[in-house]
């Protein structure tokens, strides 16, 4: 795969989402660990969110809204149970009820693969 390839799979119901960045896995976990990151690229494209609650610590609440390209908006929240930095972040979600981030460090790349 090559650096920000991003590659996708759906098996047994389980969505698999694998980028590589020519990043270190600490900077590409922060972009999961920081609201001004997340700010830059979560949701899908044309989505912007705005962040109420931002708790990163297992038990804590990132409580946001996603605002739509057509005005509609979109309330979120998600509660952290596991994070082990800069390795991996494991949450109950809305409709799939867990999502399973995780980095692994590649000689000159990183990889992150979310699964839900």
């Amino acid at each position: 795969m090559s650096a920000n390839a991003v590659t996708t799979s759906v098996k047994d119901r389980e969505l698999t989402v694998t980028r590589e960045f020519r990043a270190p896995r600490r900077l590409v976990f922060e972009t999961w660990s920081d609201p001004e990151h997340l700010k830059r690229w979560w949701g899908p494209k044309g989505f912007t969110i705005t962040v109420s609650e931002f708790d990163f610590r297992p038990g804590g609440v990132w409580l946001y809204v996603m605002h739509g390209p057509g005005g509609v908006d979109y309330d979120n929240k998600i509660t952290y149970r596991e994070i082990s930095n800069p390795e991996r972040l494991f949450t109950p979600t809305g409709i799939s009820k867990r999502m399973n981030g995780s980095m692994s460090q590649q000689p000159s790349r990183n990889r992150a693969t979310s699964r839900s």
